[in-house]
């Protein structure tokens, strides 16, 4: 006779494995979730940026040092986030992103009650930044999951979350500083995140426990697959196309970062701008163009992707290769409407790029090391991005206005001129090969793991064989 604990744990597995049948519409529905999560991780980063002379002014600090904040945080988030990937790949995906919103959500409010720059480091550059680092990893891969045939435009919506973000950030936050104070607008935006927090704790779906109710399932490891940290390290270590699509990674963050935390103070030193306009018109000539072209860019790369995959490297190298002297150009420029069309057209340059940063890469390595992968490309271009603003500040302070903010585009745009040589380089080089090794590796893993639940079968049945006649 069983013993009714028994029966009780054989039920709640069976409830366990049985999956939830949902509408294929929630796959967008994810996507908005997402977004919205994403669109104040973008956000509660980027206030620094927006409110820096606030601060700078604040706290007494030197543009160098106000830079070193930046390069403290990026490094931090390059240390954690491997980790996060990892974690992303082996934990429940839903769950981490629920609690990596909250805790930065935490910490961005807190931000806003320091009294000193150590203060500010431990709950900005620290805090918000190590609880944003498991983000990336989970969301990225988790899209992926649901999305297949459309996970190039999926992933690019997400991505116009970053740039909505900042242009909504530099015009509400740079309002509230010259309004206010700049401490509200870290307590207004992490206060509208816990909000959005709140929202995921109701939607969020586990994507091990649903199935589509067309029949369509969400492409996730086996449940049996084992996860390496060593099997995963080989394979992304000799895998050219993924170290190559990496550098170029490295290169348009090293950028970007710079531009975040620059780009305000720039207009404001330059051309003699208000915070709240050199914060909106910094922020919204750049990313309203990229945020159009991502759109675009993703749309023709799933098209035309289904017949010739290197499509989408390929138009990664070209948007880095022209974008590239558009870069070097803003720090010469001499008018305001001429620095607001290289935002602009560098904006361009960047969507085309950045529709296709994760889905290049999924294309050669496999779908269990997904939120791993986006873990060890965020290493190396925060380690080496960490360092753009510092260096900006760095230049600033050494040579003035003029000459040090037209060195440091120089330097800006050789990073996507190295960068774009090393895209163009997997994208008419390495890139097919690694992605057809993938394909096969996959294949020769699918039948090993049929071999295995078959061998299961059949040893299940004769142990209930055995059971039945020792019974009777």
């Amino acid at each position: 006779m069983s013993h009714p604990k028994d029966t009780d744990a054989v039920s709640v597995k069976k409830d366990v494995a049985k999956p939830k049948i949902i509408s294929p519409w929630y796959r967008w529905e994810l996507l908005v979730l997402l977004f919205l999560a994403y669109f104040f991780h973008q956000a509660d980063r980027a206030i620094y940026g927006v409110v820096a002379a606030s601060i700078k002014e604040a706290f007494t600090m030197s543009d160098e040092v106000l830079g070193m904040t930046r390069t403290i945080m990026f490094t931090v988030m390059a240390i954690i986030v491997p980790f996060a990937g990892f974690v992303g790949d082996r934990w429940n995906k839903r769950r981490l992103l629920i609690t990596c919103l909250f805790c930065w959500s935490i910490a961005t409010i807190c931000t806003g009650c320091v009294t000193s720059v150590l203060g500010l480091i431990l709950f900005n550059s620290v805090g918000v930044v190590v609880a944003e680092a498991f983000y990336g990893p989970a969301s990225t891969s988790l899209i992926a999951s649901y999305h297949k045939e459309t996970r190039s435009i999926a992933l690019s919506v997400h991505q116009t979350a970053v740039y909505l973000s900042v242009i909504f950030c530099g015009l509400i936050a740079g309002w509230i500083s010259e309004h206010y104070d700049w401490r509200m607008a870290f307590w207004v935006f992490g206060g509208a995140s816990i909000v959005v927090g709140v929202l995921l704790i109701f939607r969020l779906k586990d994507p091990r426990k649903v199935q589509f109710s067309d029949g369509s399932k969400v492409e996730t490891a086996k449940p049996r697959e084992k996860f390496s940290v060593i099997e995963f390290l080989k394979i992304y270590f000799s895998t050219p196309s993924a170290l190559l699509l990496t550098a170029g990674f490295t290169a348009i963050v090293f950028v970007n970062n710079a531009y975040l935390n620059v780009i305000p103070l720039f207009l404001q030193r330059k051309f003699e701008l208000s915070p709240t306009a050199a914060g909106w018109n910094g922020m919204f000539w750049h990313h309203i163009a990229a945020f159009m072209c991502i759109y675009l860019g993703g749309f023709i790369s799933d098209r035309i992707a289904k017949t010739s995959p290197s499509f989408r490297p390929k138009l990664q190298f070209f948007a880095m290769l022209i974008g590239a002297p558009i870069v070097f150009s803003i720090g010469m420029a001499k008018s305001l409407t001429a620095v607001y069309a290289l935002f602009f057209f560098m904006g361009v340059c960047r969507g085309f790029y950045e529709c296709n940063t994760h889905a290049s890469v999924f294309e050669t390595i496999p779908v269990k090391y997904r939120s791993s992968t986006v873990g060890v490309m965020i290493l190396f271009a925060f380690l080496i991005g960490a360092w753009s603003a510092q260096m900006v500040g760095a230049l600033y302070d050494s040579y003035g206005a003029d000459l040090g903010y037209k060195y440091a585009f120089m330097i800006l745009g050789a990073t996507w001129v190295i960068g774009a040589a090393c895209v163009g380089t997997a994208a008419f080089g390495t890139f097919t090969r690694d992605r057809e090794r993938r394909i096969a590796a996959e294949a020769a893993s699918e039948k090993v793991e049929l071999r295995r639940e078959r061998y299961a079968e059949r040893h299940k049945s004769l142990a209930s064989k055995k059971r039945g006649k020792r019974g009777s």
